[in-house]
């Protein structure tokens, strides 16, 4: 069934039918009710489960769900990628580009006791940074973290500073306490700054939290406990949302007529997020760059984004959303330059000698991302590519890409952090966690580095044309599909809540109704 709606939807004589994204009559926030009820309890539900507490063993950046409410961040990311304070009151550039500087709150503690400064924000930064960190790519260009005095710390860098506000408002800026991390229970046992504290934590299951005492914003504080639960399952989430069993989930964007329909109020945002499918280009024959060519032309983008995604997924054959400094104008979406033509790709396989193609494939077990694997798998079979797929959990399916390499590709959504540097650190320089063999594009690194080195958007764009003109003439392993469109929705009484541009809800200040 699915296989034959997407080929409905990329006939070019099917009946043209508008997308819910082009009638997308939906916010992307619920502003803060006043009447909220402060004793409240508020349940959440997330497609996947959290892996660890230790933020330098996450190894996707879904995890940062389940860590905001227990640990700040240095800075905070707002709805439109703007980043404004947190546990840093203000930061400044250096003429040069080549020292950040941060001032710190004062006066904080974590909930074991332990006091925040410029020393524990020094060891987060070198331990997030640090060999065996999966952060460490996001970090790179920090070549040292010095503290000044008790409340203000120089980050010193190799040049590429513009993405390092946006950096510190996610994972790798999370302040975990230092003796936490020093006693080996961090996995298990978070301690941080944060508005709420874990009190119970079922692995693979869910995560209950209550309100931190004395926390310095008590506006992030309108509920006094908390349950996150981890649910894969589309369908799952779906009846405990309608059912009453909790009162808010990420869904996905189909949903939300129905939702609405029933009372419930839904939220979307298109965003940083993109869903990608890679493969490991130090193993044969994905080293040759016309056979990664090949399977960006055998790839329908367009019906996979209104067959599986009414729309709400942006076709496009790199990672940089329009909104941000990555993107090219003149280049656009890039499908241009590499339409859907599977006689092209079926030409270019023949041309590099490549027959009866056997890929080995796994993707996470939540229900989208193991539908879109499945999709590809298809198109693939179009071309004569034999695609095996294995749905398991997100820290499986990175072991065995990335550490076993058992596997010889991956089909997942990319981590939300609003810049293009992100991508490339994390996804394409030689050292980059996600880069399986270590493959190296000097020109992406090169123009990669020149447009990361300045915190202006107009500055940075001239590098990045070029880095996407060098994508197109030598594709990467990294295959983007589309650019996501996220979505969540909420009972009538939940108020306080937004649906970011790097693609998380943000549940910071959520609210229940006084019933």
């Amino acid at each position: 069934m699915l296989g034959t709606s997407l080929l409905i939807t990329g006939c070019g004589d099917a009946p043209e039918q508008s997308s819910g994204a082009e009638n997308n009559e939906y916010g992307n926030s619920i502003e803060a009710a006043d009447d909220f009820y402060p004793d409240a309890h508020f349940d959440w539900a997330y497609p996947e489960a959290l892996s660890s507490w230790d933020p330098i063993e996450s190894p996707s950046g879904n995890n940062i769900i389940f860590y905001k409410p227990v640990y700040d961040r240095l800075l905070h990311e707002g709805i439109d990628g703007d980043v404004t304070p947190m546990l840093a009151t203000e930061y400044t550039a250096s003429e040069d580009g080549k020292t950040l500087t941060l001032q710190l709150r004062e006066g904080l503690a974590f909930s074991d006791g332990e006091p925040f400064n410029a020393d524990a924000v020094k060891f987060n930064l070198d331990r997030a940074r640090g060999e065996g960190s999966t952060l460490s790519g996001e970090l790179t260009q920090v070549t040292s973290v010095d503290v000044v005095d008790e409340y203000t710390v120089e980050l010193k860098l190799s040049g590429q500073i513009g993405p390092i506000p946006v950096t510190l408002s996610s994972r790798a800026g999370i302040m975990v306490s230092p003796a936490a991390a020093k006693s080996g229970t961090l996995a298990t046992q978070p301690v941080g700054i944060g508005p709420y504290s874990v009190t119970q934590y079922v692995p693979g299951d869910k995560a209950e939290y209550e309100k931190t005492p004395d926390y310095w914003d008590p506006d992030a504080q309108r509920v006094a406990s908390m349950t996150y639960y981890a649910m894969p399952d589309d369908q799952t989430r779906l009846n405990a949302l309608k059912s009453g069993e909790i009162d808010a989930a990420r869904v996905n964007a189909d949903q939300m007529d129905g939702l609405a329909t029933d009372n419930f109020t839904p939220l979307v945002q298109p965003s940083a997020r993109y869903l990608y499918f890679m493969v490991n280009a130090s193993q044969e024959p994905f080293d040759n760059p016309e056979v990664r060519k090949a399977l960006n032309m055998a790839i329908d983008r367009e019906a996979i984004s209104q067959g599986l995604y009414d729309g709400y997924c942006t076709p496009q054959i790199h990672p940089f959303p329009e909104t941000g400094p990555g993107y090219s104008k003149t280049i656009g979406d890039g499908l241009e330059e590499f339409p859907y033509d599977p006689e092209a790709a079926k030409k270019a396989l023949e041309d590099a000698g490549v027959a009866d193609l056997q890929i080995s494939t796994t993707t996470s077990n939540i229900t989208s991302n193991t539908k879109l694997a499945e999709a590809i798998q298809e198109q693939l079979s179009g071309v004569g590519i034999d695609m095996t797929i294995k749905p398991v959990p997100t820290a499986e399916m990175v072991q065995a890409f990335v550490v076993d390499q058992s596997v010889e590709a991956i089909t997942s959504i990319a981590t939300g952090i609003n810049d293009p540097d992100v991508s490339n650190a994390r996804y394409v320089k030689p050292d980059a966690y996600l880069n399986a063999g270590g493959t190296e594009y000097p020109d992406l690194n090169t123009y990669g580095d020149e447009g990361a080195a300045s915190l202006n958007p107009r500055d940075r764009a001239p590098f990045y044309e070029k880095y996407l003109e060098s994508w197109i003439e030598t594709p990467p392993h990294l295959i983007p599909i589309c650019m996501s469109h996220e979505a969540s929705a909420y009972a009538p009484n939940v108020s306080g809540v937004s649906q970011r541009t790097n693609g998380y809800s943000d549940l910071r200040g959520v609210s229940i109704a006084q019933e």
